[in-house]
């Protein structure tokens, strides 16, 4: 089965550390979790539009994607995209990615670039907020709104990491929460196995449960 975590990287300027941060990250997940990194540099172009994959123009000395590269990814795609090739380059980028997902190993896919972000729905945002009394772009401002996760200068990457795993887990329970309802209600047993499937607490199922409206039926030990 393919598992995949994908995080989107924005902020609301340019320069405002992007990629010194996803440097950071890539770095801390490759020396703590067995996970391959696919990172994703995304350029807006006036002209042509094309995913770039060459060694050669990736590890260029100075380029942002020559910086994922060392960092440790695995994998690195660089998007060049106008705005009418735009859905068209992220369908062709969406394909390329999932032919190269190990079966049986955990992704983790970084996405640099609001736009691209947004596009591509990834499971967890994170926001570089920088000063937010500057003007900030469109697109920063709509990445700043979906945010799951705004960050200052001062970060742990250990704390950034939890903070993650909190997102992913409780994305997850929604998932399944929803696939697993019928009319807005789950029943208390099948809610107790969403909760021992992810070796959480079934207080966190409930939880998640009552932001989503969903009703736990016939309740047989008290868990929710």
């Amino acid at each position: 089965m393919k598992s995949l975590l994908s995080i989107g990287v924005g902020a609301g300027k340019s320069n405002a550390g992007k990629t010194t941060f996803i440097e950071k990250l890539i770095k801390h997940i490759k020396q703590t979790r067995s996970s391959l990194v696919i990172a994703v540099k995304y350029s807006k172009s006036s002209l042509y539009s094309s995913i770039i994959t060459e060694d050669a123009l990736l590890e260029k000395e100075g380029k942002d994607t020559a910086r994922m590269k060392k960092a440790g990814a695995d994998y690195v795609f660089w998007v060049k995209a106008n705005e009418d090739d735009f859905p068209e380059i992220c369908y062709q980028l969406y394909e390329q990615i999932n032919s190269i997902l190990p079966k049986d190993m955990q992704t983790v896919l970084i996405i640099e670039g609001n736009s691209l972000v947004r596009e591509m729905k990834t499971d967890v945002i994170i926001f570089l907020k920088g000063n937010l009394k500057e003007h900030m772009k469109p697109s920063g401002q709509a990445i700043f709104e979906r945010a799951d996760l705004i960050i200052g200068e001062n970060y742990s990457m250990e704390e950034v990491m939890a903070e993650i795993e909190k997102i992913e887990q409780k994305k997850i329970i929604e998932k399944l929460l929803k696939e697993r309802s019928n009319d807005g209600k789950i029943t208390c047993a099948e809610a107790r196995k969403i909760a021992e499937e992810l070796n959480v607490a079934y207080i966190e199922v409930g939880r998640v449960a009552n932001e989503l409206k969903i009703k736990i039926r016939k309740c047989e030990l008290g868990c929710f």
